[in-house]
């Protein structure tokens, strides 16, 4: 549960910044592009959508796999080589190397956010629901158009200029659209309004329905649906809810452009327009819709623009600009997925005030204890060195006693470096990984020693790693990790609880 919250977080957060500079940066290719055919820039817009998505949610999968890496299994002998005695003396430095923290968010804090994005998210989705059983509905209330050759050849026209094949769609009839609209993927069905069909008009049946085909060939209903399952999780974004409407805007543009270059002159088409787009309601053209239509853009003048406008086409330099803008989309939008920040809840404070004052006194109890010890420890100490200034033999053994153990200390460290396959710092890694949190010692170390730098049969190298886990911060526990030193393995995890107070006799 708190993984999913860390991942849902990392999106939501950084998808505030990364969204906003993919429509920047979309807005100003499609201003680059405003002078070529609406499909690139209806491409450009869709592109835009996809990254929307895709950025922040890979950056929080990464955010959460580099906190949840480890040493991936690989034969160690052949990939990491022998550490030697060197690199093994720098590991202590190494290993106070901190990575970069994340953004602490108080959990209340982090709820209520993640509470108001799913209440947004699941408000989509219902209309979303709403949308797709109107569009049932309406489709199987709307009659089927048989026997009427005005239609018939009309449609088999349109199909021809357009997709060149027999290829078509079902001709349907309902007086509960005010523009006509096509649904279905695999078996399209353009619905003309009654009202169109009444009025015998047959350049405005021919730019309906031709408008339609256009739909219908570029699978747009397909394409639609897939849009806005995209749009979801992105809808709490006034900058998603942009680049959305842009989409829907080119697209009616593209169409446009192809029904003015096959079917009708610009001029005639214009006016079929007019007629057409201005029949649906004004709130109906931006409401959720699983269908499209010729309606579906709230830019009526601007097609009419742009479908009277005459362009003198470069093949060449449209292609140059073509590649520019392109790479102005995308290299900002992969850069900004390198440089995303990353959030992360702040441990759960369950300390009550009785208990930490309880802890308080245990501590200060404990620091007694120590100060204690260690005054005993300086007295011993103190005597132990007066008897040997007083006793030249005495010093003499001592002496003897430290320079066999600091050799006896020194070969078996140096066979303890030459078995090890992992560094400190690997170590180290591995061990967080398993339990986050600060680490406090690493140690080099081994079991069952035959004799002075030969390990038994049985013995094996490893890395003792002491922590406090981020989630033990308060209550001072200290975890002990014992780490493969020839695999990376973990081979015990155990807990040292700090040291109760003695109750007073």
């Amino acid at each position: 549960m708190k993984i999913s919250s860390q991942v849902l977080l990392n999106f939501l957060l950084n998808s505030f910044w990364q969204i906003a500079l993919v429509a920047v940066l979309a807005s100003v290719a499609s201003w680059l592009l405003r002078n070529s055919a609406a499909r690139y820039r209806h491409w450009i817009w869709v592109t835009a959508l996809l990254l929307s998505f895709g950025i922040p949610l890979t950056t929080a999968w990464q955010s959460q796999n580099l906190k949840a890496s480890i040493l991936p299994a690989l034969n160690v002998e052949e990939t990491i080589p022998p550490v030697s005695a060197a690199e093994f003396e720098g590991t202590e430095l190494a290993a106070t190397k901190i990575a970069p923290e994340a953004f602490l968010l108080s959990q209340p804090l982090a709820l209520a956010l993640l509470t108001i994005y799913f209440l947004v998210v699941c408000y989509s989705v219902a209309r979303l629901v709403q949308a797709w059983i109107a569009t049932r509905r309406l489709k199987l209330s709307a009659i089927e158009i048989s026997e009427d050759s005005r239609l018939t050849a009309i449609l088999e026209q349109c199909s021809s200029a357009l997709i060149g094949s027999e290829e078509s769609a079902q001709l349907r009839v309902s007086a509960q659209v005010p523009v006509p609209v096509t649904i279905g993927m695999f078996a399209p069905v353009i619905i003309l309004p009654q009202q169109l069909i009444a009025e015998d008009n047959r350049e405005l049946l021919t730019s309906a329905i031709g408008h339609e085909l256009i739909h219908v060939h570029r699978r747009d209903y397909a394409l639609n649906l897939i849009y806005e399952l995209l749009y979801l999780p992105l809808s709490f974004h006034p900058f998603a809810a942009l680049i959305r409407r842009r989409i829907r805007q080119t697209r009616e543009l593209s169409c446009d452009e192809v029904v003015a270059e096959r079917i009708l002159t610009p001029e005639a088409y214009a006016r079929s327009l007019i007629k057409l787009a201005s029949s649906a309601p004004p709130l109906q053209r931006l409401s959720v819709s699983t269908t499209v239509g010729i309606a579906d853009a709230d830019i009526l003048e601007a097609r009419i623009m742009s479908l009277l406008k005459k362009t003198k086409s470069d093949t060449r330099r449209k292609r140059i600009l073509l590649i520019a803008v392109s790479l102005l989309l995308l290299i900002p939008c992969f850069a900004a997925a390198s440089f995303a920040m990353k959030f992360d809840l702040k441990p759960t404070d369950t300390v009550s005030q009785g208990q930490e004052k309880e802890q308080q006194e245990r501590a200060r109890t404990e620091r007694k204890r120590v100060d204690v010890l260690m005054e005993m420890d300086q007295k011993e100490a103190e005597e132990m060195k007066n008897r040997i200034a007083s006793d030249p033999a005495l010093r003499e053994k001592m002496e003897t006693r430290r320079a066999l153990e600091f050799k006896l200390s020194a070969i078996r460290q140096a066979a303890l470096v030459k078995l090890a396959r992992i560094s400190m710092d690997q170590a180290i890694q591995i061990a967080t990984s398993q339990k986050p949190g600060k680490v406090l010692e690493c140690s080099l170390d081994a079991e069952h020693w035959k004799e002075p730098g030969v390990l038994a049969d049985d013995s094996y190298v490893f890395y003792r790693v002491l922590l406090v886990a981020s989630d033990e911060v308060e209550s001072g526990a200290i975890t002990h990790l014992w780490v493969n030193a020839t695999d990376g393995s973990i081979i015990k995890v155990e807990k040292e609880l700090p040291r109760r107070r003695e109750p007073q006799q």
